[in-house]
């Protein structure tokens, strides 16, 4: 196994063919180029023609004059326009834009040549960025591009885009409802998922075009819900493995990719492979104190350094004005949900290669750890979480990640989730993905509804305001001025789409059972197909009527009551 596994990281570093046969989530493959028409040609000022081609992607430019056509010209690419209508050459933040001139001197097709960042194009060192395959050249990422003074007619059929992908298949997935905005963000969010495939591996995004563990497992969520082909997953997954980063919880979420991917695609070589680093690495009992079972590991890295003198580097969240004032102790409350969580993965591991032993053992630290948990942090008379131990601040942080990991007893539930309901969006794009989790779990549909589709500058209509076709790497420019345009770990509303709202998500691994919970709210029509290591799944909501086309053996819980069925087309009635 360890010989295949390192076919699978050589493929992933230099973009080969696969080592693997067809279909399995080790099937990693090449990245693509795929030719873009423009959307819309527009020349307002003769000699100055805009070119929209509908969506960011990443790529580069080709010219395709007549024949004859010769002489100089100028283009300018980028990802956002002016109020004038013209490219933004200045647009801030690390926000793309880029002016080429150069001369048509011979008949044939002409690529617009690009000059390479220098910080995102730093492979060949551990934690560097990742390298773009060399057939594909220099790359980056634009919508729109202005041709000045051509020696030819600028239209759809003489210029176009080539972008660089995951070979990924959108007609695999689906969603529409009766509120438009929503439908408009999980567009967003699915035109997001194939975009940041452009490095054959999840990476934060262009800035620096690096993996890491938290961006890679909101990308894999969301990335699942678009198509089921798992590779892209697994080869990042692996990627991570090798070579991990610096935040304390970020080595937390290396279980939780570990458990998706066991999860959707029902193999499991990755965790046989890696079942022991994520248990002696990943989990981070060496920071486990024996007098109640909860981590210490210190509070946030100390200014200038890269971890803590004891290896740990506590985030909560990025940037460091989403944390909602959290305050750092020794023993952190976010840190410690995360561990709960992993607790009970790796117990489900243990059983699934055969352990009963580890699953024993791991699953009663679990429970110790619940326990511990609310004794050290629940304040019961506010009905809150604390940040940690020696504080009495209750950040939105503390509380969702309780609600979303399972560690609020169902009494309590109910104030916890109104408690974050009444901090609103009061955390970045990366923890909205536990906010509207944990929203969903406690029953709560429209609060996450509401702040799916919520307008401002903290929200995904606020991105598309701004003139993103992407999710971006925070809510605005002013919350982070260094940020992209184009980071899938802002996708949350995607995969939350399809594992809360449409309901689908793997009753066992590799969707042998599959589990159909519908959570609508006030939606009055919902309806969208999932992509599953089965087959599509089918669900629609109209009228109270839920309809379902399962491609296994499911269960259906709506209105209340529960189906077990088989494999088909099944109708619930509400009553």
């Amino acid at each position: 196994m360890k010989s295949t596994r390192k076919c699978v990281i050589a493929a992933v570093a230099t973009a080969a063919v696969a080592c693997f046969a067809a279909g399995g989530p080790n099937d990693y493959k090449k990245t693509v180029q795929r030719r873009v028409a423009p959307a819309t040609v527009e020349t307002r000022i003769p000699g100055r023609t805009l070119v929209d081609f509908g969506k960011m992607a990443f790529g580069f430019l080709e010219l395709v004059p007549p024949p004859g056509a010769r002489g100089p010209y100028e283009v300018r690419l980028g990802e956002l326009l002016k109020p004038d209508g013209s490219v933004n050459m200045k647009p801030g933040a690390t926000i793309r834009a880029a002016r080429v001139t150069g001369t048509i001197e011979k008949d044939g097709v002409l690529r617009v040549p690009l000059v390479a960042d220098r910080r995102n194009t730093n492979g060949g060192r551990k934690g560097a960025a990742i390298l773009i395959p060399a057939e594909h050249g220099v790359i980056m990422p634009f919508r729109y591009v202005e041709v000045f003074n051509a020696p030819f007619a600028v239209t759809k059929d003489t210029v176009r885009m080539v972008a660089v992908n995951y070979p990924i298949d959108l007609s695999e997935s689906s969603f529409s409802c009766n509120d438009e905005r929503l439908n408009r963000i999980y567009d967003l969010c699915k035109h997001t998922i194939l975009v940041s495939s452009f490095a054959g591996l999840y990476v934060d995004g262009d800035r620096e075009r690096i993996p890491y563990e938290a961006d890679a497992y909101i990308n894999q969520l969301s990335d699942y819900a678009v198509h089921s082909d798992y590779s892209l997953a697994r080869a990042s997954h692996a990627y991570l493995m090798k070579h991990p980063t610096w935040p304390t919880e970020w080595k937390q979420h290396s279980i939780f990719m570990a458990w998706a991917d066991w999860m959707w695609s029902g193999d499991t070589d990755a965790l046989a492979e890696f079942y022991e680093p994520l248990c002696k690495e990943k989990l981070l009992e060496k920071y486990r104190r024996a007098s109640d079972g909860l981590l210490v590991t210190g509070g946030e890295r100390p200014r200038g350094k890269a971890v803590r003198p004891n290896g740990a580097a506590d985030i909560v969240d990025w940037p460091l004005g989403e944390r909602d004032g959290f305050v750092f102790t020794e023993v952190n409350a976010v840190v410690n949900a995360f561990y709960y969580r992993n607790l009970l993965q790796i117990a489900e591991f243990s059983l699934a290669l055969h352990k009963p032993g580890d699953a024993g053992f791991y699953g009663h630290r679990a429970r110790d750890v619940r326990k511990a948990y609310n004794d050290a942090f629940f304040d019961a008379k506010r009905g809150v979480y604390r940040d940690g131990i020696g504080t009495d601040h209750a950040s939105l942080h503390a509380n969702a990640a309780a609600l979303a990991f399972g560690l609020v007893s169902r009494k309590d539930a109910k104030r916890v989730a109104q408690y974050c309901i009444s901090k609103g969006m009061a955390c970045s794009v990366y923890l909205a993905q536990y906010l509207l989790e944990g929203l969903f779990k406690a029953g709560e549909a429209d609060a996450a509804l509401a702040l799916m589709t919520a307008s401002g500058d903290r929200s995904w209509l606020g991105m598309m305001d701004f003139g993103s076709t992407t999710t971006m790497e925070a809510w605005a420019v002013k919350y982070k001025p260094n940020l992209d345009l184009c980071h899938a770990w802002g996708t949350a509303p995607l995969n939350v789409i399809s594992r809360f709202v449409l309901g689908v998500t793997p009753m066992e691994p590799g969707f042998a059972k599959i589990r159909v919970r519908p959570q609508i709210g006030s939606l009055t029509r919902v309806e969208g197909k999932v992509p599953t290591a089965k087959g599509p799944v089918n669900v629609r909501v109209e009228g109270g009527v839920l309809t379902v086309d399962v491609p296994a053996p499911a269960r259906i819980e709506w209105a209340g009551k529960v189906h077990d069925v088989a494999a088909g087309h099944h109708v619930f009635p509400t009553k």
